[in-house]
C-alpha cells in the first residue's frame, strides 16, 4: 500500500437504502425484508498528485433474503441549493482529470458477476463482503477537494417473452472525500445578495447565494443580522446551523425574514458566514474568520399603512367622488341645453317654412292680377 493519509468515518448502526422510484414494481413484504448496510459512510483521503492509497468498504445483507446488488462509482455535482447529482463517468475526452470516479479501482470479490457491462455481487441474509479499492491520483491533477461514491445498488431479475429484465430497488453508497495536495485556494463570497428596500409589515423578503470561487470544500454556519439607523443589533437569526458548498459551486437562500418589534425607519440586513479559513502554513492549519454583506431597506409597519391609506385615501375617494357628482351635473345640464336648441331650431324651421308657404300665396295672386 502506498503512503497516504486517510480518516474514515464509521456510521454508526445500520444505514438505511434510500428506496427509488421502483417501489411500485418490487412486492412490498419482500423490500421491507431486504436491507443492505455499510460499516463506513465516508472515507477521507489526502493524497498528492501522482499518489495512491488503498482502502476498503465492507457491506452486508441485514435482511431475511437474499439480495444482488450492482457495484459502480460516481462522481458528485451539485446544483445551485447544495442538492447533489450522481453522474456515472463516461469516458469522453477531457472527462478523467476532473473525474474522481475514474481514478477508483474496486478489487471486487471473486463472486462477482457481470449484468450489462456493470459488476454485482450476491449475499445471502447476514452475509458480509469486503470490497478493496484504490485511488489513484493523476500526476497532472489540479489540487483542491474531489467528490466521489461508491454505490451498492439492489436490484431483481425477471424473466419475460422478450428477456431477462432487472429492476431497482434501492441503492445506497460510500462517500470518497479526496483532498489532492498542493496550493489550497480558500475564497468564500456572498453575490448577490438582494434585499426588498421597503418593507410594509413585519416579514423582509431576501435572497443570497453563498459562492465557493475556491478549490476546497467549505463548511459554513449563515445568519441574518438586523441592525437599526444607530447600527445596534435589533435580531439574529441562523438560517442553517451546518451548512457546505463545494469547491468552484455555490448556494443559493430565498426566504422572508419576519422581524421583532419592527417600527418605522430605516434598518440594514446583514449576512454574517461564519467558517474556518485555511492558512496554507500547514494541512489543517485554519483560523477562525466572518465574511459581512449588509443592505439597507424601510420598514412601515402595517397598522401605519393602514392609517395612512384611510388618512390620504379617504379624502381622495370623497373629492373623486364629488368631482363625478359635479361631472354628472354638468353633463345632465348639457343635455338640457342640447335639448332646448334642438327644440328652437326646429321651432325657428317650422317658422320659416310657414313664413316661405305664404310668401309664395301672395306672389301667385299677383301674378293672376296682372
Amino acid at each position: 500500500m502506498a503512503s497516504h493519509e486517510s480518516r474514515v468515518r464509521i456510521v454508526v448502526g445500520t444505514a438505511l437504502v434510500f428506496l427509488l422510484g421502483a417501489l411500485a414494481l418490487v412486492p412490498g413484504s419482500a423490500l421491507a425484508e431486504r436491507t443492505i448496510a455499510l460499516n463506513t459512510g465516508t472515507v477521507e483521503l489526502s493524497l498528492a498528485p501522482g499518489g495512491s492509497a488503498s482502502e476498503s468498504v465492507r457491506v452486508a445483507n441485514n435482511g431475511d433474503e437474499p439480495l444482488k446488488a450492482l457495484l459502480y462509482t460516481s462522481d458528485v455535482a451539485y446544483d445551485d441549493q447544495g442538492q447533489p447529482t450522481y453522474v456515472r463517468p463516461t469516458g469522453a475526452a477531457g472527462e478523467f482529470l476532473r473525474s474522481p470516479a475514474s481514478w477508483l479501482s474496486l478489487q471486487a470479490p471473486d463472486a462477482t458477476k457481470i449484468i450489462a457491462n456493470t459488476p454485482y455481487i450476491e449475499l445471502e441474509p447476514g452475509q458480509e463482503i469486503q470490497i478493496d479499492f484504490q485511488m489513484t491520483v493523476p500526476a497532472n491533477a489540479t489540487p483542491g477537494d474531489y467528490n466521489s461514491v461508491i454505490f451498492f445498488e439492489m436490484f431483481d431479475t425477471a424473466d419475460t417473452d422478450t428477456g431477462t429484465t432487472s429492476r431497482i430497488s434501492g441503492r445506497i453508497g460510500a462517500r470518497i472525500v479526496l483532498r489532492v495536495i498542493g496550493d489550497i485556494v480558500d475564497e468564500v463570497d456572498v453575490a448577490p445578495f438582494s434585499v426588498r428596500s421597503f418593507v410594509i409589515g413585519d416579514v423582509v423578503p431576501y435572497s443570497f447565494r453563498v459562492v465557493n470561487e475556491g478549490n476546497i470544500d467549505k463548511r459554513y454556519v449563515p445568519e441574518l443580522v438586523v441592525l437599526d439607523g444607530n447600527e445596534s443589533e435589533r435580531m439574529r437569526s441562523t438560517v442553517e446551523t451546518s451548512a457546505v458548498v463545494y469547491a468552484q459551486n455555490q448556494r443559493e437562500y430565498v426566504g422572508g425574514l419576519k422581524l421583532e418589534n419592527a417600527r418605522l425607519g430605516r434598518y440594514t440586513l446583514r449576512v454574517e458566514l461564519a467558517y474556518d479559513k485555511e492558512t496554507g502554513a500547514e494541512p489543517g492549519t485554519v483560523i477562525p474568520e466572518r465574511l459581512r454583506k449588509d443592505r439597507t431597506f424601510w420598514v412601515v409597519p402595517l397598522w401605519l399603512a393602514i392609517a395612512a391609506i384611510m388618512v390620504i385615501g379617504l379624502p381622495i375617494l370623497w373629492l373623486s367622488w364629488r368631482a363625478s357628482v359635479k361631472s354628472g351635473a354638468r353633463k345632465d345640464e348639457k343635455r338640457v341645453l342640447a335639448r332646448e336648441e334642438r327644440r328652437r331650431r326646429r321651432a325657428e324651421s317650422h317658422h320659416t317654412s310657414f313664413e316661405n308657404v305664404v310668401d309664395g300665396v301672395h306672389r301667385t295672386r299677383d301674378d293672376s292680377e296682372e
